[in-house]
Protein backbone atom coordinates (compact mmCIF):
# COMPACT_ATOMS: atom_id res chain seq x y z
CA UNK A 1 0.00 0.00 0.00
CA UNK A 2 2.82 2.41 0.93
CA UNK A 3 4.55 1.64 -2.37
CA UNK A 4 1.34 2.39 -4.27
CA UNK A 5 0.98 5.78 -2.57
CA UNK A 6 4.66 6.48 -3.13
CA UNK A 7 4.27 5.86 -6.86
CA UNK A 8 1.20 8.10 -7.00
CA UNK A 9 3.04 10.84 -5.11
CA UNK A 10 6.01 10.59 -7.48
CA UNK A 11 3.73 10.84 -10.52
CA UNK A 12 1.97 13.88 -9.07
CA UNK A 13 5.31 15.55 -8.32
CA UNK A 14 6.46 15.00 -11.92
CA UNK A 15 3.18 16.36 -13.32
CA UNK A 16 3.41 19.43 -11.07
CA UNK A 17 7.01 20.03 -12.17
CA UNK A 18 5.98 19.85 -15.83
CA UNK A 19 3.11 22.28 -15.26
CA UNK A 20 5.42 24.76 -13.51
CA UNK A 21 7.96 24.56 -16.34
CA UNK A 22 5.27 25.02 -18.98
CA UNK A 23 3.93 28.00 -17.06
CA UNK A 24 7.36 29.60 -16.91
CA UNK A 25 8.01 29.04 -20.62
CA UNK A 26 4.59 30.31 -21.63
CA UNK A 27 4.61 33.35 -19.34
CA UNK A 28 6.15 35.98 -21.71
CA UNK A 29 3.60 35.41 -24.47
CA UNK A 30 0.76 35.08 -22.01
CA UNK A 31 1.63 38.34 -20.27
CA UNK A 32 1.99 40.18 -23.56
CA UNK A 33 -1.38 39.03 -24.80
CA UNK A 34 -3.11 39.71 -21.49
CA UNK A 35 -1.59 43.15 -21.08
CA UNK A 36 -2.47 44.36 -24.54
CA UNK A 37 -6.02 43.09 -24.10
CA UNK A 38 -6.40 45.63 -21.31
CA UNK A 39 -6.59 48.15 -24.11
CA UNK A 40 -10.14 46.99 -24.82
CA UNK A 41 -11.25 48.26 -21.42
CA UNK A 42 -12.57 51.75 -20.92
CA UNK A 43 -9.82 54.19 -19.98
CA UNK A 44 -11.59 55.12 -16.76
CA UNK A 45 -11.52 51.57 -15.41
CA UNK A 46 -8.90 50.53 -12.90
CA UNK A 47 -6.10 48.45 -14.31
CA UNK A 48 -3.40 46.38 -12.66
CA UNK A 49 0.10 47.82 -12.51
CA UNK A 50 1.60 47.81 -15.99
CA UNK A 51 4.96 46.36 -16.95
CA UNK A 52 7.76 48.79 -17.88
CA UNK A 53 7.17 50.40 -21.25
CA UNK A 54 3.38 50.13 -21.23
CA UNK A 55 1.36 53.29 -20.60
CA UNK A 56 -2.33 53.92 -20.02
CA UNK A 57 -4.35 56.20 -22.26
CA UNK A 58 -7.56 55.47 -24.14
CA UNK A 59 -5.89 52.07 -24.53
CA UNK A 60 -2.83 50.44 -23.04
CA UNK A 61 0.00 50.98 -25.50
CA UNK A 62 3.69 50.13 -25.54
CA UNK A 63 4.89 53.70 -26.03
CA UNK A 64 6.62 56.67 -24.49
CA UNK A 65 3.45 58.75 -24.30
CA UNK A 66 -0.22 57.83 -23.84
CA UNK A 67 -2.37 57.07 -26.86
CA UNK A 68 -5.31 59.22 -25.82
CA UNK A 69 -7.53 62.17 -26.51
CA UNK A 70 -6.31 65.42 -24.95
CA UNK A 71 -8.32 68.54 -24.25
CA UNK A 72 -6.80 71.72 -25.62
CA UNK A 73 -6.29 72.94 -22.08
CA UNK A 74 -4.38 69.77 -21.19
CA UNK A 75 -2.23 70.17 -24.30
CA UNK A 76 -0.70 73.49 -23.26
CA UNK A 77 2.83 72.82 -22.07
CA UNK A 78 3.21 69.37 -23.64
CA UNK A 79 3.82 68.10 -27.16
CA UNK A 80 3.51 64.31 -26.94
CA UNK A 81 3.47 63.27 -30.60
CA UNK A 82 6.70 63.83 -32.55
CA UNK A 83 6.79 62.31 -36.03
CA UNK A 84 8.76 62.47 -39.31
CA UNK A 85 6.50 62.97 -42.33
CA UNK A 86 7.48 60.99 -45.43
CA UNK A 87 9.62 58.44 -43.60
CA UNK A 88 8.77 55.41 -45.73
CA UNK A 89 10.67 54.68 -48.93
CA UNK A 90 8.48 53.28 -51.71
CA UNK A 91 7.92 53.58 -55.43
CA UNK A 92 4.84 52.79 -57.51
CA UNK A 93 5.30 49.57 -59.49
CA UNK A 94 7.89 48.21 -57.05
CA UNK A 95 6.95 45.84 -54.19
CA UNK A 96 7.31 47.58 -50.85
CA UNK A 97 9.34 44.59 -49.65
CA UNK A 98 12.11 45.70 -52.03
CA UNK A 99 12.80 48.59 -49.67
CA UNK A 100 12.53 46.55 -46.48
CA UNK A 101 16.13 46.96 -45.35
CA UNK A 102 16.13 50.72 -45.98
CA UNK A 103 12.80 51.22 -44.21
CA UNK A 104 14.04 49.24 -41.22
CA UNK A 105 17.12 51.49 -41.16
CA UNK A 106 14.94 54.59 -41.21
CA UNK A 107 12.63 53.33 -38.46
CA UNK A 108 15.64 52.52 -36.27
CA UNK A 109 17.06 55.96 -37.05
CA UNK A 110 14.07 58.18 -36.30
CA UNK A 111 12.93 56.14 -33.30
CA UNK A 112 15.81 57.72 -31.45
CA UNK A 113 13.94 61.04 -31.39
CA UNK A 114 10.30 60.27 -32.31
CA UNK A 115 7.30 59.08 -30.34
CA UNK A 116 5.32 58.08 -33.46
CA UNK A 117 6.21 56.60 -36.86
CA UNK A 118 4.22 57.39 -40.00
CA UNK A 119 3.63 54.56 -42.50
CA UNK A 120 1.90 54.81 -45.85
CA UNK A 121 -0.18 51.83 -47.07
CA UNK A 122 -0.45 53.37 -50.52
CA UNK A 123 -1.54 50.06 -52.04
CA UNK A 124 -3.46 47.19 -50.48
CA UNK A 125 -0.57 44.99 -51.62
CA UNK A 126 1.59 46.85 -49.07
CA UNK A 127 -0.36 45.38 -46.15
CA UNK A 128 1.91 42.57 -44.98
CA UNK A 129 5.07 44.64 -45.33
CA UNK A 130 3.46 47.55 -43.46
CA UNK A 131 2.72 45.12 -40.63
CA UNK A 132 6.36 43.95 -40.65
CA UNK A 133 7.46 47.57 -40.32
CA UNK A 134 4.94 48.19 -37.55
CA UNK A 135 6.38 45.25 -35.62
CA UNK A 136 9.83 46.82 -35.90
CA UNK A 137 8.64 50.25 -34.77
CA UNK A 138 6.78 48.61 -31.89
CA UNK A 139 10.08 47.42 -30.42
CA UNK A 140 11.06 51.09 -30.20
CA UNK A 141 7.83 52.01 -28.37
CA UNK A 142 6.57 54.02 -31.32
CA UNK A 143 2.92 54.85 -31.86
CA UNK A 144 1.73 54.54 -35.47
CA UNK A 145 0.31 57.08 -37.88
CA UNK A 146 -1.17 55.62 -41.07
CA UNK A 147 -1.88 57.64 -44.20
CA UNK A 148 -5.02 56.64 -46.10
CA UNK A 149 -6.91 59.36 -47.95
CA UNK A 150 -10.61 59.31 -48.80
CA UNK A 151 -13.19 61.97 -49.60
CA UNK A 152 -16.81 61.92 -50.79
CA UNK A 153 -16.95 60.96 -54.46
CA UNK A 154 -13.81 58.80 -54.49
CA UNK A 155 -14.26 55.54 -56.40
CA UNK A 156 -12.88 53.25 -53.69
CA UNK A 157 -14.19 52.11 -50.35
CA UNK A 158 -13.47 54.60 -47.56
CA UNK A 159 -10.23 53.82 -45.73
CA UNK A 160 -10.05 50.39 -47.34
CA UNK A 161 -6.30 49.99 -46.88
CA UNK A 162 -6.47 50.88 -43.20
CA UNK A 163 -9.37 48.50 -42.68
CA UNK A 164 -7.50 45.68 -44.43
CA UNK A 165 -4.58 46.13 -42.03
CA UNK A 166 -6.83 46.36 -38.98
CA UNK A 167 -8.84 43.26 -39.83
CA UNK A 168 -5.66 41.30 -40.50
CA UNK A 169 -4.28 42.35 -37.12
CA UNK A 170 -7.55 41.52 -35.39
CA UNK A 171 -7.59 38.04 -36.95
CA UNK A 172 -4.21 37.62 -35.24
CA UNK A 173 -5.10 39.64 -32.17
CA UNK A 174 -3.65 37.17 -29.65
CA UNK A 175 -1.11 35.56 -31.95
CA UNK A 176 2.54 36.55 -31.73
CA UNK A 177 3.55 37.93 -35.13
CA UNK A 178 7.21 37.92 -36.20
CA UNK A 179 8.91 40.02 -38.87
CA UNK A 180 12.05 39.01 -40.83
CA UNK A 181 14.29 40.55 -38.15
CA UNK A 182 12.73 38.33 -35.48
CA UNK A 183 10.87 41.19 -33.76
CA UNK A 184 7.59 40.13 -32.18
CA UNK A 185 4.22 41.63 -31.27
CA UNK A 186 0.65 40.43 -31.12
CA UNK A 187 -1.97 41.81 -33.45
CA UNK A 188 -3.74 43.43 -30.52
CA UNK A 189 -0.57 45.15 -29.35
CA UNK A 190 -0.07 46.68 -32.79
CA UNK A 191 -3.71 47.82 -32.92
CA UNK A 192 -3.39 49.54 -29.55
CA UNK A 193 -0.32 51.45 -30.76
CA UNK A 194 -2.17 53.02 -33.71
CA UNK A 195 -2.66 56.68 -32.88
CA UNK A 196 -4.38 58.10 -35.96
CA UNK A 197 -5.00 57.88 -39.70
CA UNK A 198 -4.32 60.87 -41.93
CA UNK A 199 -7.47 61.02 -44.03
CA UNK A 200 -6.79 63.93 -46.37
CA UNK A 201 -4.81 67.06 -47.09
CA UNK A 202 -5.31 70.67 -48.17
CA UNK A 203 -8.70 70.27 -49.86
CA UNK A 204 -11.00 72.00 -47.40
CA UNK A 205 -11.81 74.76 -49.91
CA UNK A 206 -13.53 72.12 -52.06
CA UNK A 207 -14.87 69.95 -49.26
CA UNK A 208 -16.38 72.67 -47.13
CA UNK A 209 -18.04 72.03 -43.82
CA UNK A 210 -20.28 69.18 -45.00
CA UNK A 211 -17.52 67.41 -46.92
CA UNK A 212 -15.12 67.35 -43.97
CA UNK A 213 -17.97 66.37 -41.65
CA UNK A 214 -18.60 63.40 -43.96
CA UNK A 215 -14.95 62.32 -43.80
CA UNK A 216 -14.92 62.32 -39.99
CA UNK A 217 -18.36 60.68 -39.78
CA UNK A 218 -17.45 57.96 -42.26
CA UNK A 219 -14.23 57.22 -40.40
CA UNK A 220 -16.18 57.02 -37.16
CA UNK A 221 -18.67 54.57 -38.64
CA UNK A 222 -16.23 52.36 -40.57
CA UNK A 223 -13.28 52.31 -38.19
CA UNK A 224 -14.04 53.49 -34.68
CA UNK A 225 -17.48 51.91 -34.36
CA UNK A 226 -16.63 48.70 -36.21
CA UNK A 227 -17.90 45.82 -34.10
CA UNK A 228 -16.24 42.43 -34.33
CA UNK A 229 -17.93 39.06 -33.88
CA UNK A 230 -16.83 39.03 -30.24
CA UNK A 231 -18.84 42.20 -29.65
CA UNK A 232 -15.67 44.26 -29.16
CA UNK A 233 -14.88 47.54 -30.90
CA UNK A 234 -11.09 47.33 -30.84
CA UNK A 235 -10.43 50.31 -33.12
CA UNK A 236 -12.41 52.98 -31.31
CA UNK A 237 -9.28 54.70 -29.97
CA UNK A 238 -7.92 55.42 -33.48
CA UNK A 239 -8.43 59.05 -34.48
CA UNK A 240 -8.91 60.65 -37.89
CA UNK A 241 -6.57 63.47 -38.91
CA UNK A 242 -7.20 66.03 -41.62
CA UNK A 243 -4.66 68.68 -42.63
CA UNK A 244 -5.46 72.13 -44.06
CA UNK A 245 -3.47 74.96 -45.59
CA UNK A 246 -2.41 77.69 -43.20
CA UNK A 247 -4.68 80.43 -41.87
CA UNK A 248 -3.14 83.05 -44.16
CA UNK A 249 -1.91 80.73 -46.91
CA UNK A 250 -0.87 82.21 -50.25
CA UNK A 251 -2.12 85.75 -50.00
CA UNK A 252 -4.89 84.84 -47.55
CA UNK A 253 -6.20 82.10 -49.81
CA UNK A 254 -7.28 79.78 -47.04
CA UNK A 255 -10.93 78.74 -46.56
CA UNK A 256 -11.60 77.95 -42.91
CA UNK A 257 -13.30 80.39 -40.58
CA UNK A 258 -12.11 81.41 -37.11
CA UNK A 259 -15.36 83.19 -36.30
CA UNK A 260 -18.66 84.43 -37.67
CA UNK A 261 -17.12 87.52 -39.29
CA UNK A 262 -14.96 85.27 -41.48
CA UNK A 263 -18.04 83.71 -43.03
CA UNK A 264 -18.71 87.06 -44.70
CA UNK A 265 -15.31 86.70 -46.38
CA UNK A 266 -16.38 83.41 -47.97
CA UNK A 267 -14.74 81.17 -45.42
CA UNK A 268 -16.41 78.05 -44.04
CA UNK A 269 -16.93 76.67 -40.58
CA UNK A 270 -15.17 73.50 -39.42
CA UNK A 271 -17.53 70.64 -38.54
CA UNK A 272 -18.38 69.93 -34.92
CA UNK A 273 -17.18 66.32 -35.24
CA UNK A 274 -13.60 67.39 -36.05
CA UNK A 275 -10.94 65.14 -34.45
CA UNK A 276 -7.26 65.61 -35.25
CA UNK A 277 -6.97 68.77 -37.33
CA UNK A 278 -4.02 70.90 -38.32
CA UNK A 279 -2.16 73.02 -40.81
CA UNK A 280 1.20 73.06 -42.54
CA UNK A 281 3.16 76.30 -42.67
CA UNK A 282 6.76 76.20 -43.81
CA UNK A 283 9.45 78.69 -42.86
CA UNK A 284 11.50 78.30 -46.03
CA UNK A 285 14.77 80.20 -46.28
CA UNK A 286 14.30 81.56 -49.79
CA UNK A 287 17.24 82.71 -51.87
CA UNK A 288 15.83 86.22 -51.77
CA UNK A 289 17.02 86.47 -48.15
CA UNK A 290 20.23 88.51 -48.33
CA UNK A 291 22.38 86.17 -46.23
CA UNK A 292 23.13 82.44 -45.97
CA UNK A 293 21.69 81.02 -42.70
CA UNK A 294 24.26 78.22 -42.66
CA UNK A 295 27.21 80.56 -42.19
CA UNK A 296 28.16 81.04 -38.49
CA UNK A 297 28.62 84.81 -38.86
CA UNK A 298 24.89 85.13 -39.67
CA UNK A 299 23.60 83.42 -36.52
CA UNK A 300 22.19 86.57 -34.92
CA UNK A 301 20.37 87.47 -38.14
CA UNK A 302 18.97 83.93 -38.28
CA UNK A 303 17.65 84.12 -34.72
CA UNK A 304 16.06 87.51 -35.35
CA UNK A 305 14.26 86.32 -38.47
CA UNK A 306 13.11 83.10 -36.78
CA UNK A 307 11.64 85.12 -33.92
CA UNK A 308 9.85 87.48 -36.30
CA UNK A 309 8.40 84.64 -38.40
CA UNK A 310 7.13 82.54 -35.50
CA UNK A 311 5.93 85.51 -33.44
CA UNK A 312 2.98 85.99 -35.80
CA UNK A 313 2.40 82.35 -36.86
CA UNK A 314 3.02 79.74 -34.17
CA UNK A 315 3.53 81.59 -30.88
CA UNK A 316 0.87 81.07 -28.21
CA UNK A 317 -0.48 84.11 -26.35
CA UNK A 318 -2.34 83.10 -23.15
CA UNK A 319 -4.52 86.20 -23.29
CA UNK A 320 -5.84 85.07 -26.69
CA UNK A 321 -6.01 86.79 -30.07
CA UNK A 322 -9.05 87.69 -32.12
CA UNK A 323 -7.95 86.60 -35.57
CA UNK A 324 -9.35 87.99 -38.79
CA UNK A 325 -9.13 87.61 -42.56
CA UNK A 326 -6.87 90.24 -44.09
CA UNK A 327 -5.97 91.21 -47.63
CA UNK A 328 -2.73 91.78 -49.54
CA UNK A 329 -0.19 89.56 -47.81
CA UNK A 330 2.61 91.57 -49.46
CA UNK A 331 1.71 94.62 -47.38
CA UNK A 332 3.82 94.70 -44.17
CA UNK A 333 0.90 96.38 -42.41
CA UNK A 334 -0.88 93.03 -42.49
CA UNK A 335 2.02 91.08 -40.96
CA UNK A 336 0.32 90.79 -37.60
CA UNK A 337 -0.76 88.04 -35.23
CA UNK A 338 -4.40 88.79 -36.00
CA UNK A 339 -3.84 88.14 -39.70
CA UNK A 340 -1.34 85.28 -39.55
CA UNK A 341 -1.59 83.25 -36.35
CA UNK A 342 -2.18 79.58 -37.15
CA UNK A 343 -2.24 78.81 -33.43
CA UNK A 344 -4.97 81.26 -32.43
CA UNK A 345 -6.94 81.08 -35.66
CA UNK A 346 -7.31 77.32 -35.25
CA UNK A 347 -8.12 77.63 -31.56
CA UNK A 348 -10.80 80.16 -32.42
CA UNK A 349 -12.07 78.06 -35.31
CA UNK A 350 -12.56 75.03 -33.10
CA UNK A 351 -14.35 77.09 -30.46
CA UNK A 352 -16.55 78.61 -33.16
CA UNK A 353 -17.36 75.12 -34.50
CA UNK A 354 -17.93 73.74 -30.98
CA UNK A 355 -15.56 70.94 -31.91
CA UNK A 356 -14.94 69.94 -28.31
CA UNK A 357 -13.09 66.72 -29.10
CA UNK A 358 -10.70 68.21 -31.65
CA UNK A 359 -6.93 68.05 -31.20
CA UNK A 360 -4.39 70.19 -33.02
CA UNK A 361 -1.38 68.85 -34.94
CA UNK A 362 1.10 70.94 -36.92
CA UNK A 363 3.32 70.05 -39.88
CA UNK A 364 6.53 72.05 -39.57
CA UNK A 365 9.57 72.35 -41.81
CA UNK A 366 12.90 70.56 -41.71
CA UNK A 367 13.59 70.17 -45.45
CA UNK A 368 14.54 72.49 -48.32
CA UNK A 369 13.52 73.14 -51.93
CA UNK A 370 16.12 72.24 -54.52
CA UNK A 371 17.62 75.30 -56.16
CA UNK A 372 15.26 77.78 -54.45
CA UNK A 373 16.01 77.79 -50.73
CA UNK A 374 18.97 77.60 -48.41
CA UNK A 375 19.39 74.62 -46.12
CA UNK A 376 16.86 75.00 -43.29
CA UNK A 377 18.71 75.91 -40.05
CA UNK A 378 17.90 74.06 -36.85
CA UNK A 379 16.98 77.37 -35.18
CA UNK A 380 13.80 77.23 -37.29
CA UNK A 381 13.02 73.71 -36.08
CA UNK A 382 13.64 74.64 -32.45
CA UNK A 383 11.21 77.56 -32.71
CA UNK A 384 8.47 75.34 -34.10
CA UNK A 385 8.85 72.98 -31.17
CA UNK A 386 8.99 75.56 -28.39
CA UNK A 387 6.03 77.60 -29.63
CA UNK A 388 3.82 74.60 -30.36
CA UNK A 389 4.61 73.02 -27.00
CA UNK A 390 3.53 76.19 -25.20
CA UNK A 391 0.15 76.22 -26.91
CA UNK A 392 -2.70 73.72 -27.40
CA UNK A 393 -0.98 71.60 -30.07
CA UNK A 394 -0.48 67.90 -29.30
CA UNK A 395 1.63 66.89 -32.29
CA UNK A 396 4.45 68.07 -34.55
CA UNK A 397 5.15 66.24 -37.79
CA UNK A 398 8.26 67.25 -39.75
CA UNK A 399 8.03 67.92 -43.48
CA UNK A 400 9.75 66.09 -45.16
CA UNK A 401 12.07 63.20 -44.30
CA UNK A 402 12.63 61.49 -47.65
CA UNK A 403 13.19 63.31 -50.93
CA UNK A 404 9.87 64.44 -52.38
CA UNK A 405 9.30 66.05 -55.76
CA UNK A 406 11.63 69.05 -55.59
CA UNK A 407 12.45 68.62 -51.87
CA UNK A 408 15.74 67.71 -50.23
CA UNK A 409 14.60 65.68 -47.25
CA UNK A 410 15.81 65.80 -43.66
CA UNK A 411 17.37 62.35 -44.03
CA UNK A 412 20.35 64.10 -45.63
CA UNK A 413 21.23 65.82 -42.35
CA UNK A 414 21.63 62.37 -40.82
CA UNK A 415 23.36 60.73 -43.77
CA UNK A 416 25.68 63.74 -44.16
CA UNK A 417 25.04 64.28 -47.86
CA UNK A 418 23.19 67.61 -47.96
CA UNK A 419 23.97 69.89 -50.89
CA UNK A 420 24.46 73.63 -50.59
CA UNK A 421 21.96 75.58 -52.72
CA UNK A 422 22.63 79.31 -53.05
CA UNK A 423 21.61 82.09 -55.49
CA UNK A 424 25.05 81.73 -57.07
CA UNK A 425 24.75 77.94 -57.27
CA UNK A 426 21.07 76.96 -57.63
CA UNK A 427 22.25 73.59 -58.99
CA UNK A 428 23.82 72.91 -55.60
CA UNK A 429 27.43 72.39 -54.61
CA UNK A 430 29.02 70.05 -52.10
CA UNK A 431 29.41 71.12 -48.49
CA UNK A 432 32.80 70.53 -46.91
CA UNK A 433 33.03 67.53 -44.59
CA UNK A 434 33.40 69.93 -41.67
CA UNK A 435 30.15 71.69 -42.64
CA UNK A 436 28.32 68.36 -43.09
CA UNK A 437 29.48 67.19 -39.67
CA UNK A 438 28.29 70.45 -38.13
CA UNK A 439 24.87 70.31 -39.83
CA UNK A 440 24.48 66.67 -38.81
CA UNK A 441 25.40 67.32 -35.18
CA UNK A 442 23.14 70.37 -34.89
CA UNK A 443 20.22 68.43 -36.36
CA UNK A 444 20.66 65.42 -34.06
CA UNK A 445 21.15 67.67 -31.03
CA UNK A 446 17.96 69.56 -31.86
CA UNK A 447 15.87 66.44 -32.37
CA UNK A 448 17.23 64.71 -29.26
CA UNK A 449 16.61 67.78 -27.12
CA UNK A 450 12.94 67.73 -28.16
CA UNK A 451 12.65 63.99 -27.55
CA UNK A 452 14.26 64.16 -24.13
CA UNK A 453 12.01 67.06 -23.15
CA UNK A 454 8.90 65.08 -24.10
CA UNK A 455 9.92 61.68 -22.77
CA UNK A 456 11.96 62.50 -19.68
CA UNK A 457 10.49 65.87 -18.71
CA UNK A 458 6.85 66.17 -19.79
CA UNK A 459 6.24 62.42 -19.38
CA UNK A 460 9.13 61.54 -17.09
CA UNK A 461 6.78 59.81 -14.66
CA UNK A 462 6.13 57.20 -17.38
CA UNK A 463 9.73 56.88 -18.52
CA UNK A 464 12.24 56.49 -15.71
CA UNK A 465 15.74 56.71 -17.15
CA UNK A 466 16.72 53.54 -15.31
CA UNK A 467 13.63 51.70 -16.54
CA UNK A 468 15.62 49.19 -18.54
CA UNK A 469 13.30 49.36 -21.54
Amino acid sequence: MHRKFAKIALMLERILTILILVGILWQPISIAADESSLGCLDSTQDRPKLRPGYVKGDVVSYSYVPNKRWTRQEACGILPYLCEYGLQKHRDGTPLESYHRENIRRIDMVSRWSTAVMLYPRRRSYRDEIINLMIRAYQHRQLFVLRDYWKPGDNHEPFDKTLDILETLWTNCDKVLTNPEGDKATGRQLINNILMVKTGDENFCTLGTSGLETIYRTFHQRIQQRQMQTGERPFRHIKAWYNMVAWAAWNYGSCWASGSDDLKQGRQKLPANTEFIGVDTYDYWWHGIPYDPVLPENKEKVLKRVQQWHRIRTKYYPEGIRTKVCTDAKDPETWTRQCWSDTHALMNALEFARADNAMMIYIGLSSSILGKTYTTPTETMDAYYENLKAGPWVGLSWWYFDDFSDMEGAIHYVDKDLRHYTPQHPEGIAYSQEQLDKLHDEFITSRMRMFEDVVYNQFGHLNPRDGGF
